[in-house]
């Protein structure tokens, strides 16, 4: 299964502990808009999500 991670903001320890047990045996990606929001590539966002078998969002 292909997994897409967005992460809002930084993820802490627990978000990466519970990112690291989705991701057992599974394919993932990751999308960081917290880093540099005036270079982030939208298009490139849009094509992750519909690429995914399952994506998901943390705060």
């Amino acid at each position: 299964m292909k997994i897409l991670h967005v992460y809002r903001t930084e993820p802490n320890e627990e978000v990466k502990k519970l990112v690291a047990i989705l991701n057992e045996g599974n394919e993932a990606l990751e999308f960081k808009l917290y880093e540099a929001k005036e270079d982030q590539d939208y298009d490139k966002l849009i094509q992750l999500i519909f690429e995914a078998d399952k994506t998901i969002s943390w705060w």
